[in-house]
């Protein structure tokens, strides 16, 4: 089961959520522990939260993706997300909360600026898995009931954060 859920959380990450981002006005250490307390949250309403703190702009709601992602997984799904700027691919952080053939909450995060695995690695100790090839390095982890992925290629990396159920 958890290649699906890594499976799913990468597809929406890769082909739903195509984001990269940069995390120049704050202190990239302080934005990535904030954008990790929005992924830990275990509700939407705590995620709203937690990501008003990051004092981004709302991302405005994308029906096609919703649309797509309910005929996918049979059910409803609440999302909320942020974008860093107005620029396309400056930074997209969203979190959601899906019924269906696989209830689970996940968030994503893209960037292009060093730092989180490091910041990953602080957070959550040593990956369970870890692959480096090339210019890609992926990283597993399976903290609790959440699984936790990254994937690098070149400078962008890409965060999933899942619990089902």
């Amino acid at each position: 089961m958890r290649i699906t859920a890594i499976g799913i959380a990468t597809f929406l990450a890769c082909a739903v959520l195509p984001v990269a981002g940069s995390l120049s006005a704050m202190s990239a250490s302080a934005d990535l522990t904030a954008i990790l307390d929005v992924c830990e949250a275990t509700s939407l309403d705590e995620a709203v939260n937690k990501g008003e703190q990051l004092g981004w702009p709302k991302a405005p709601e994308d029906r096609d993706w919703r649309a797509g992602f309910e005929r996918h997984n049979g059910g409803p799904v609440q999302v909320v997300g942020w974008r860093r700027t107005e620029r396309e691919g400056d930074g997209l952080l969203s979190y959601w909360v899906a019924s269906g053939r696989h209830p689970h909450t996940a968030c994503s995060f893209s960037t292009d600026q060093p730092g989180l695995l490091e910041a990953l690695r602080d957070r959550f100790g040593t990956p369970d898995t870890f692959e480096e090839h090339d210019d890609m390095i992926t990283a597993f982890w399976k903290r609790g009931e959440a699984e936790i992925s990254l994937t690098r290629v070149g400078a962008s990396s890409s965060l999933n954060l899942s619990r089902r159920g």
